[in-house]
This record gives structure tokens, sequence and C-alpha cells, in this order.
């Protein structure tokens, strides 16, 4: 093996220096068999880097050990489920002025997968002070006696330091997409676990969260037609085959290529691949390798692209997976894609440190006008995607979700989002009286000094104006 100190001069002659950084999960006990998605699991915010002082980092890579609870004696890899990183999404979009929606899943590992790396020279931007959420799970599919046997994750995420770049990395931002199945009136859907576990917990390699508009059934997603679908189905004796639309679920921004794909499956999957629609081209296939013995995978194929294979805007792709269960018993399944595709919008951003503690830092926003200033106290405890997004200078570009907000009365500034009907983006600052109730509108915001300010720009006369001169935020 090449010593770490070399292997790191060697990388750094070509793109830079590598670094490393290791998480333990907790200490999981095994008392029994566990299907997938069902085992001991949790969840830890994680940092890659040094949160006082924000700077660019690029992720190339994650992998994870099943270790004893010393942490370091290895233990069977068979106990693996699964690691999940996820992404805050809106802080994410927010930080690096993304224009297109960002997915919360960056990087995924499940049993067969317990190493995923991208191709030289690409990499998921990432800040040093952005929280990771790294879910890790557990399973048993063959030991009858575990004895409380004790395992955890050892997981190691390989990224690099923008300022060592000897050359500019290549930006990837993630997609996914998940096969499906219609849940009415189909006796293979599943509305829960075949163990009884729910399928919506922080265990789901479902991409995304839960449809609204499905919280009420026990739909996973609701899709254009209007039909409930579902993630998890039954694959009965015999070999299966199952085809999903997932054009809608990608919502690619522009044509682009894709470098990197990692997949999620269960026991008995022989394949799962991407066809595009309009071509009839297979754009790729990821292998699954499942055991001579007992239950489980023993190896699933991820891909790496250098060159990239292209994907179109304007066309129609499927997910096809492909399951051949040997026993006389139904199993459970279902089937997911992680794909890094090239990010032709990504700017570096200038000040990192300073960008960040404007949006995620300040307490008041101070508005500089030509008729005086007023200023915005932030309430990010009841609005925290709000104040982010007004920190955005108004930039919106996905309508703000998610926020209480603080009550439309007196003295607050709500942001109203835009609409199909609406299509403008209001700030409403309420000096008095009752106001009229409006959804699109989140209180985010408390007046402060110059309301007098606002009030003599409300009550000028017609034709009267008043320009922003400069904004400033401060804590």
């Amino acid at each position: 093996m090449i010593p770490r100190v070399v292997a790191c001069l060697l990388l750094a002659a070509s793109t830079a220096v590598a670094a490393e950084k290791q998480f333990l999960s907790n200490v999981y006990t095994i008392d029994r068999k566990y299907r997938s998605m069902e085992g001991p699991s949790s969840v830890q915010t994680v940092y890659l880097g040094d949160r006082s002082h924000p700077e660019l980092l690029w992720i190339t890579g994650i992998r994870t050990e099943m270790v004893t609870e010393d942490g370091t004696t290895p233990q069977l890899p068979e106990l693996m489920c699964h690691v999940n990183v996820d992404l805050d999404a809106n802080r994410h979009q927010a930080l690096f002025d993304i224009g297109h929606p960002v997915a919360s899943r960056l990087m995924t590992l499940s049993q067969g997968m317990l190493t995923s790396k991208l191709p030289a020279g690409f990499g998921f931007p990432i800040a040093s002070n952005e929280p990771l959420m790294l879910f890790t799970q557990v399973l048993n599919l063959n030991i009858e006696h575990p004895n409380n046997l004790k395992v955890r994750h050892r997981v190691t995420f390989d990224y690099v330091r923008d300022a060592d770049l000897n050359q500019p990395m290549k930006p990837l931002f993630n997609l996914g997409a998940s096969g499906m199945v219609q849940l009415t009136n189909n006796p293979l859907a599943l509305t829960t676990m075949m163990g009884g576990a729910p399928p919506h917990d922080g265990a789901s390699c479902l991409i995304g969260s839960r449809a609204p508009q499905a919280a009420a059934s026990s739909a996973d997603y609701v899709d254009p037609s209007g039909k409930q679908m579902t993630g998890h189905w039954i694959v009965p004796p015999g070999r299966q085959v199952n085809a999903s639309d997932i054009t809608w679920f990608l919502r690619l921004p522009y044509d682009t290529k894709l470098h990197y794909v990692a997949v999620h499956l269960h026991p008995f999957a022989e394949s799962l691949s991407v066809r595009d629609v309009t071509t009839g081209q297979t754009m790729f296939s990821s292998k699954a390798t499942n055991p001579a013995t007992g239950i489980g995978l023993m190896h699933v194929e991820t891909i790496a692209s250098p060159a990239g294979i292209a994907f179109y805007k304007d066309h129609k792709y499927e997910l096809v997976s492909i399951y051949n269960n040997t026993t006389k018993q139904n199993a459970d399944s279902m089937a997911s894609v992680f794909l890094g595709l090239d990010d032709k919008e990504f700017a570096k951003p200038k000040d990192l440190a300073r960008r960040s503690a404007a949006l995620f830092d300040s307490d008041k926003v101070t508005v500089h006008t030509t008729a005086g200033d007023f200023t915005a106290l932030l309430a990010r405890d009841a609005a925290p995607n709000t104040s982010i997004q007004f920190a955005r200078m108004l930039r919106l570009l996905e309508p703000v979700g998610g926020d209480r907000g603080i009550p439309l009365e007196t003295g607050t500034i709500a942001y109203c989002s835009p609409t199909s009907a609406a299509t403008d983006i209001t700030l409403r600052f309420i000096l008095g009286g009752t106001p009229s109730a409006d959804v699109r509108c989140v209180g985010f915001a408390r007046i402060g000094a110059g309301e007098d300010t606002l009030r003599l720009i409300h009550e000028a006369p017609a034709g009267a104006s008043a320009f922003v001169s400069s904004v400033e935020t401060s804590r």
C-alpha cells in the first residue's frame, strides 16, 4: 500500500492534495434478523471543514467499513444496509446562488456498494461550514442467532480544498429518481415494508420528500396524471421487470452530461438501467451480484464516466429494474438511482465567508433609501428559509416553503412568493390596521429602526419615488 503522505504528493502533481475525514456511527446491537431498512439506525450532523472560516471544498468520494464497537476491528460487510449523505438543500442553493432546484440527497451507499468515487477531476462543491446529515443503518439477513452482535459504520469522506487545486475542478450537481408502481388496485404495491417498518422514515432511499399532495394517502408520489404511486413493491418468486417514467422526476434544467451513477437495490436484483425513451437507447446499466448462498447483495456496480453520457432536457427517460426472486416467498423491493451531472451554471463564490455570514448569521438587514433608512429584524427561528431568500436580495428561484412564519400583524415584514396568478415577488410592510390574509405571504421579520421612513414612503404622493442605494447585514 502507498503511504498516505506519498499518495497525496503523487495526486498533488496532477490535481490537488487529497484530504479525508472519518466519522464513526453509533454502536448498533443486532439481536435478530432485520430486512433492508428495518435495522437500527441513526443520523449525525457532520462538517468536513472549518465552520468558523468557510471555504470551498470538493467532495470526490465516500466509503464505509463495518467495524466492531472499538471502531477499528473489521466486522461483517453483509451487516451494512445504508449510508445516506444529505444536504440542507435550501442552504446550499442560497450559498452557491444556484438557479435550478437542489436535491437533498448528495451521495448514498448500500449493501453491495460500500465505496463510491467520482471520476478524477470531478467533484460536488460544498462549503466547509455546510451541515451534512449522515444517516447510517445496519441489517441482518442471514444470521439466525446474532447474540447481540455489536457493529458500527466507519464512514470516510474524500475531498479536496479548492485553495489547494493546481487546476480547476469540474463541478457536478446531483439528481435522483426512484422506480415506482401504481398504488391503486395493485396487489404488488407496498405501503409499508414487509417486516412492518414504515417506508417514510430516515432510512428511505426514495428520492426527495414525500409528495405534499400524497400526504393524506399511503402514496409516496403523485405523478403528473394524478396517479398515486409508491416506491416499494413486492417481487413474487420468479423474474420481474419494472419500468417507470422518471422524466418528471429529473426535470433536467438543461442539456448536460452524466459522469457518475450510484444505485440502490434490494436482494434478488439483477440490474438497474436508465433508458432514453425518445431515442430507444439504454443510457447505462448497473449490474448487481447476489451471493451463492444466503440473501443479500455481494456487489452493485457504480458508474464513472470522465467523457460523460449526454442527457437532454426535452427527452423522456425511464428507469428499468430487473429482479429475480429465487425463493418460494415474496420479497420486497425498490430501485433508486443517483446521478452526478455537469453543472453548467456553477460559479465559484467570490467571498464565501462573507456570503455565508450575510445569508445565515445576520440578525438584521438595513436598507438605505433616498428617503431614509429602515431596518428589518429577521425572525430566523420562525422563518429560516424566507430569511435566507430575503438575504439573497429577492433573487427568488423557487417558491419558499416549509416556514410557519410569524403573525401578519402591525410591525411585520412578509415575503410574498410568486404564483401562476400573481407573478410578482412582493415585500409586504405592515404599518397598521388589520392586514388581509394571504397564503403567499410568510412573515419573516419585524420592522426595527426606520418605521418613520417607511411611513414617509407609504404616504408620499403619486409620482414620488425613493430608491434603494445600498443594503447591509449585521448581527
